[in-house]
């Protein structure tokens, strides 16, 4: 063990009966034949062998690693679908929204045509009045402030009723 070298042995076994057999273990003649390190290795267990191998890891911890990658993975693809499911749900809302307000930009659009075609001008016969009144009269416009003052009373009540109505 130390620094001085091994000495070598010898081993002497006397059998009296020539039709004996002595019975060696396999180890025995190994060792008899110097091959002392393979059978040492060989006779060794596997998990003890593997801490001797600095540069690979241990099972726990290639269990952990191995673990630690699948959990990982896990959460990768709970989050990916969960992306993919709100991209889905936006993806829904946006088309309802789109929709909403096509329906609601065709509604506006259709009541304006259908409110300039029902509603007319107020006082329009007033205005024909004020109108037939300056005809008559071309060069004598005082003649007719009684119509025009007529006329003015027609659209100042109006106003005040679409203004009484809408507040």
């Amino acid at each position: 063990m130390g620094g001085a070298p091994s000495k070598t042995r010898k081993l002497t076994v006397e059998n009296d009966d020539p039709t004996s057999v002595i019975k060696v273990s396999e180890g025995v003649v190994d060792r008899i034949r110097g091959n002392q390190m393979q059978l040492c290795i060989h006779t060794l267990d596997p998990l003890l062998l593997r801490r001797f191998f600095f540069n690979e890891p241990s099972l726990t911890s290639l269990q952990m690693r191995q673990a630690n990658i699948a959990e990982l993975k896990k959460n990768d693809d709970y989050w990916e679908n969960r992306i993919r499911n709100l991209e889905a749900n936006h993806k829904k809302i946006n088309e309802i929204i789109d929709e909403e307000q096509k329906k609601a930009v065709e509604e506006v659009m259709g009541t304006k045509k259908s409110t300039a075609v029902l509603i007319q001008p107020p006082c329009q016969d007033t205005k024909k009045a004020v109108l037939e009144c300056y005809r008559h009269y071309p060069n004598e416009p005082m003649r007719c402030a009684k119509v025009v003052q007529a006329f003015q009373e027609c659209v100042d009540l109006k106003r005040s009723c679409l203004v009484a109505n809408r507040g």
